[in-house]
């Protein structure tokens, strides 16, 4: 279950409370959509990959062995087979993250289970970037995806990395000399 909740949170940018509140009757296995019920805005059906969707059908299958499946249940569950708590998925998160040697033993520093959609919302400008996209145009997408109301919310979770930078200054570069300056 961890497995599944860590990679939709990855592979979609949902708010860890968004995830935990799925209901089966949201998701959509043959359409690879999610849809998100009104948090911090408006509803919005989010589309995913097909390697989740092949995630979430293994991970449906084990779901509905363990515990009711009805439409209005909830995707993941915890021991009382009805939800699985906040606390309980975000302390789990956390071990996991410790376990795995991204997060120190103690203290509140290292990455936190809402950093996916910080690295959601960084890869997704990373790729449009690599791709040579009009960012301009591909940023209201983004924040519509993501559920914000404005580019303003969107505009927190772009924090700049290594590769970033390097992709934004090669495209400046090169759009420098094609007008003609020299470097």
């Amino acid at each position: 279950m961890y497995r599944t909740l860590i990679l939709v949170l990855y592979c979609t940018g949902l708010r860890f409370g968004e995830a935990l509140r799925l209901r089966l009757r949201d998701l959509d296995v043959a359409a690879g959509t999610l849809f998100i019920l009104p948090s911090k805005g408006r509803s919005r059906w989010v589309p995913y990959h097909g390697s989740l969707g092949r995630e979430l059908k293994r991970y449906l299958v084990a779901r509905r062995a363990y515990a009711p499946a009805g439409p209005d249940d909830r995707l993941f569950v915890g021991t009382d087979k009805t939800r699985l708590p906040t606390n309980t998925a975000s302390g789990t998160v956390c071990l996991l993250l410790r376990t795995a040697g991204l997060k120190p033993a103690m203290g509140r520093v290292g990455p936190r289970p809402y950093d996916f959609r910080h690295a959601f919302a960084v890869h997704r400008l990373t790729r449009w970037y690599r791709a040579g996209a009009d960012l301009y145009a591909r940023l209201p997408w983004l924040s519509a995806y993501m559920g914000h109301d404005d580019l303003f919310g969107t505009e927190t979770y772009l924090t700049a990395t290594p590769e970033l930078l390097a992709l934004a200054g090669g495209r400046f570069r090169r759009r420098y000399l094609t007008a003609g300056g020299s470097c």
